[in-house]
């Protein structure tokens, strides 16, 4: 019988508890499960510790497989480690793009028939891992409310950290004024943007995002970055949406071809990408990281076990 260790968040963590716990039963009836809810990090090194060789299921969006993730990471048992995910709450990109069901009853499913795939992380210079995307921002003034989710409470960015039709920051309602990023970005020591030329956000994101289309067929489509097929092929994929002035956008649309063609937005795969200049702040997978003024993010290839379904 395959024996699971199940890592829940807290109950007021964005995941339904009667969608979990009908998951964990489903999981029960066919394997040796042991249920634990993680509220501090030292519980959560704790439940790792004596995991044993327990397959470990995480309940849960992005930020809670991030969490488990790194500290697999930190302990140095990652390779050894095979993941799951009962995806539920918010920011479910990995999941999605890995082909896991969003239900988390069908996923229990895909646990206890699926099979193991690899998949590749992000590691930046600090040591840090991305599962799914990390995205940059302006940070915001002092005593002022966060834009693009920066400062928004628990979920940070929240879902994907969406991009206005012009590539900016969507305003939130009581935000203030989104305000350009004077950076210098480098893909695999390629140049894609410089200090002459500010940009409203960047993200490097594992996967291919839902901005790789370089035309939209009409107003709005493809404007949010967020990681929607999950790829193991050793690269990461930079999206960069350049500052746009207002008239500049107006006649832009006023004057756009069919289809839209998308100069404000730049798309491109690298195994290395770093970003230095002006200070910015980080979110990782939802969870807020602090600001940076020069980051480098590599590709570690194959490094993440997990399991998915068989077709």
């Amino acid at each position: 019988m395959e024996s699971l260790l199940v890592v829940i968040p807290p109950d007021a963590d964005g995941v339904d508890e009667h969608k979990v716990q009908a998951a964990i039963d489903t999981l029960r009836a066919e394997a040796d499960v042991q249920a634990v809810r993680v509220r501090l990090p030292g519980e959560l090194d704790g439940a790792l510790h004596r995991r044993g060789g327990r397959t470990v299921v995480v309940a849960g969006g992005d930020r809670h497989l991030h969490s488990v993730v790194a500290a697999l990471h930190r302990r140095n048992e990652l390779d050894d480690a095979l993941l799951a995910v009962l995806p539920d709450g918010s920011g479910r990109g990995f999941a999605c793009g890995a082909g896991v069901p969003p239900d988390p009853d069908v996923a229990a499913k895909t646990v206890l028939a699926g099979v193991e795939r690899r998949f590749d992380l992000l590691v930046d210079c600090r040591g840090s891992v991305v599962v799914n995307a990390v995205h940059l921002g302006r940070c915001p003034a002092r005593g002022t409310p966060g834009w693009w989710g920066l400062g928004g409470g628990r979920d940070g960015f929240g879902d994907h950290g969406p991009l206005s039709a012009f590539g900016r920051p969507a305003r939130r309602r009581g935000s203030v004024r989104p305000r350009a990023l004077h950076v210098r970005i480098e893909a695999d020591d390629e140049v894609v943007a410089d200090f002459d030329r500010p940009v409203w956000s960047v993200a490097v994101t594992n996967g291919r995002s839902a901005m790789s289309s370089a035309s939209s067929p009409r107003p709005g489509a493809g404007s949010t970055v967020a990681s929607c097929a999950v790829r193991a092929d050793g690269h990461a994929e930079l999206v960069v949406g350049f500052a746009v002035d207002p008239v500049s956008a107006a006649r832009h649309w006023l004057r756009r071809p069919h289809p839209i063609v998308r100069t404000d937005i730049q798309t491109v795969r690298a195994r290395e990408i770093k970003v230095c200049g002006q200070r910015f702040w980080m979110t990782c997978d939802g969870q807020d990281s602090g600001t940076e003024q020069r980051c480098t993010w590599k590709v570690v290839p194959q490094s993440l076990r997990m399991v998915v379904p068989a077709a």
